[in-house]
């Protein structure tokens, strides 16, 4: 009599993980994307998880907008603070500006994204997962809208140069 054994292995899901910076979606191992601007706790957590880099990508005119005392406060926790504004469907060497700042942060370093809703840093990271992480694009796009993707001229700005840029 044969017998076989049969092993099971759970399947690899790819998947946002649950954030240590409140109100953020880790996307990444260090990569954090956080719908709206940091407040008091946000800041703590970036002290506390050791988050290097902050990219502001909100525009003049929007809500709560104090990008200055936002560069001070990260200026005091020792953190970089990149302001680079960007639109609801921007365009792509909005994207390739981006892909190129996320591409040559320092090994080790940790950054958080962030707009006033969570829609334009989410759709800002995508194509750098896809491109240059190489993750599916489906897949990418399923963790942007679970970190804040919500407008559809967005998910077509992105689906658009991603496309465009696959090509190449």
């Amino acid at each position: 009599m044969s017998r076989t054994l049969f092993l099971l292995l759970p399947a690899l899901v790819l998947t946002a993980q649950d954030s240590a910076v409140p109100g953020a979606t880790e996307v990444r191992p260090g990569v954090f994307v956080l719908r709206g601007a940091p407040d008091s706790q946000t800041c703590a957590a970036i002290k506390k998880q050791h988050i290097t880099h902050v990219i502001d990508l909100r525009r003049d005119g929007e809500t709560n907008l104090n990008c200055e005392s936002e560069s001070v406060r990260m200026q005091e926790l020792g953190v970089q603070y990149v302001r680079y504004a960007i639109g609801k469907a921007p365009p792509a060497g909005d994207f390739d500006f981006l892909r190129t700042l996320l591409r040559d942060l320092p090994r080790g370093a940790k950054v958080l994204l962030h707009c006033s809703n969570g829609n334009r840093a989410a759709a800002a990271i995508c194509p750098w997962l896809v491109l240059d992480k190489g993750m599916p694009v489906e897949e990418a796009l399923r963790i942007a809208k679970l970190a804040g993707l919500q407008l559809p001229e967005t998910e077509a700005a992105v689906r658009g140069y991603i496309g465009s840029r696959a090509k190449a």
